[in-house]
């Protein structure tokens, strides 16, 4: 069925059969809940993030590490809302996950650290332009600069850099000799 189908049906229904096709597909699709719940509960959406930490942590702690798990966890839950302040905050606890075993296990390549600066520059795309989110999630991002600085392919430096350009366009800091 296209979108325009769907339009069409749904404008056919009554207000009464509208709502309580709603209200089956809310108590049939686990997926329809959580998009629904996205879109009307804060509380809902902080804990699809608790949850995603902990799945995360699950697949990236296994014995047999698999970047392309990690990735289809954070891509089932990035599904699961339409919130976009809820879809950054799961990349940046993507990248905090990433850099954290990164540091206890060592270097896994380009592609996990493309992975990680992906994520990391979702979050930081969602930031820049909300200033209270970016500030209310600015130190941890700044730990996973932290936890990359020993790690390889310049991954700290690009962080650190991608930070500093969010911070100026912000207009918290005045932007490098190279910037001017």
């Amino acid at each position: 069925m296209t979108l325009t189908q769907y339009k069409k049906v749904i404008q056919s229904l009554t207000r009464d059969e509208l709502e309580a096709h709603l209200f089956e597909m809310f108590k049939s699709s686990k997926g329809f809940k959580d998009i629904e719940s996205s879109c009307w509960s804060e509380e809902s959406n902080d804990e699809r993030i608790a949850s995603l930490k902990k799945r995360l942590e699950k697949v990236f702690w296994k014995e047999s590490f698999s970047l392309g798990e990690c990735k289809g966890v954070l891509n089932d839950y990035l599904n699961r809302t339409v919130d976009e302040g809820t879809k950054a905050r799961m990349h940046l606890v993507f990248a905090i996950e990433a850099a954290e075993f990164s540091a206890a296990y060592g270097d896994f390549g380009k592609r996990f650290y493309n992975s990680l600066k992906s994520s990391a520059e979702k979050y930081l795309n969602y930031a820049k332009l909300h200033p209270d989110f970016f500030k209310l999630h600015e130190a941890e991002f700044e730990s996973i600069i932290s936890i990359t600085e020993p790690l390889g392919y310049g991954i700290s430096d690009d962080l650190g850099y991608m930070m500093e350009n969010v911070r100026v366009e912000l207009g918290y800091c005045e932007g490098t000799n190279e910037d001017k």
